[in-house]
C-alpha cells in the first residue's frame, strides 16, 4: 500500500472515530428526565385519578404499564413536555405504576409511582342465585330425553361494567368484568363469587348477561335478546343497605337474586 492510500486511510478512521465518540458523547450527556406528579396517592375503588408526566424536553414515546411492563398502553406521539395520564382501579392493594418516555434523540427516561387503593364505600359481590329464566326446566340439549337431567340448560353468568381504557386516553366503554364457572343441567342455579374479589362504587351500574353454554361457548341466550343483557343498579338501596338483592324482569321471566357486602 502507498504513502497516499495510508494516508487517506487514518484520515477517515479519525473521522470516524470523532464522529462515533461525538454522537455516544451526545447520548452520554442527556438530560432527558421524566417526573410523575399523581392527583392522589390513595384511591378507592373505582376512584379516578390522574397522572401528570413532567418532562424537561420534548416526549417523543410513552409506555404505561402496572405490572412492570408485562402488558400496557404505548403510543408514538408528540406529547409535548407534559402530559396527564388516566387510572382508577377495581381491586385492593397496592399498584405500581410504571412510566417509560423516550425524547426526540431516543433517550430513555423511567419513573414509578405506588398508588395505595383501598375499599372505600364499595359494595361486593359475593354470590349470585337464578331463580327463573326464559325456558327454565325446558330442552336446550335435545339429544337426551326429557327424563335426562343432561337435556336441561348449563348456565354461566357475566357481568359487564363501563371501565377505563388505555390510561393514555380518557375512554371509558363496557367491558366484561366477571365471568362465573358453568351449573350443569341448571344445578341449584347458585353461585359463590366471595373469593373474586368484586368490588364496585355502589353508584354505578352492571350489565347482567345469562346463557346455556355447550362446548364451552354460549350456545344460546336466556335473556331473549337482543339486547342479550339487562341493566342493574344499586341506587334504591344505599340507605338500607340489604344483604340479599331481587332483580326481576317478568316480561322475559328472568329473576335472580345477588348476594352483597355493604362497606358499613
Amino acid at each position: 500500500m502507498n504513502t497516499i492510500k495510508k494516508i487517506f486511510l487514518l484520515v477517515t478512521l479519525t473521522i470516524l472515530m470523532i464522529n462515533c465518540s461525538s454522537d455516544n458523547s451526545e447520548n452520554n450527556s442527556s438530560t432527558f428526565e421524566i417526573n410523575l406528579s399523581p392527583s392522589a396517592t390513595s384511591v378507592v375503588i373505582d376512584q379516578a385519578f390522574t397522572i401528570t408526566v413532567n418532562a424537561n424536553e420534548e416526549i417523543k414515546e410513552m409506555w404505561v404499564s402496572t405490572d412492570n411492563f408485562a402488558t400496557g398502553g404505548y403510543s408514538l406521539r408528540s406529547f409535548g413536555n407534559n402530559y396527564t395520564l388516566n387510572f382508577n382501579f377495581d381491586t385492593l392493594g397496592s399498584k405500581t405504576i410504571a412510566v417509560r418516555a423516550k425524547n426526540q434523540n431516543n433517550v430513555v427516561s423511567e419513573k414509578q409511582v405506588i398508588i395505595a387503593v383501598t375499599r372505600g364505600n364499595a359494595i361486593k359481590i359475593n354470590g349470585l342465585q337464578v331463580v327463573s329464566f326464559n325456558g327454565i326446566n325446558t330442552t336446550f340439549d335435545p339429544e337426551y330425553p326429557t327424563t335426562n337431567p343432561n337435556h336441561l340448560a348449563d348456565l354461566r353468568f357475566g357481568f359487564s361494567k363501563i371501565k377505563l381504557g388505555n390510561p393514555l386516553d380518557n375512554n371509558y366503554s363496557s367491558v366484561l368484568w366477571y365471568l362465573s364457572s358453568v351449573i350443569e343441567n341448571q344445578g341449584l342455579m347458585t353461585w359463590d363469587c366471595s373469593s373474586a374479589n368484586l368490588y364496585l362504587n355502589p353508584n354505578a351500574s352492571l350489565k347482567f348477561g345469562l346463557a346455556d353454554i355447550d362446548n364451552g361457548i354460549a350456545g344460546a341466550d336466556l335473556l331473549n335478546g337482543p339486547p342479550d343483557y339487562r341493566e342493574i343498579n344499586f341506587s334504591n338501596y344505599l340507605v338500607t343497605k340489604p344483604t340479599t338483592i331481587t332483580y326481576s324482569f317478568p316480561e322475559i321471566n328472568l329473576e335472580f337474586k345477588l348476594f352483597v357486602e355493604w362497606a358499613n
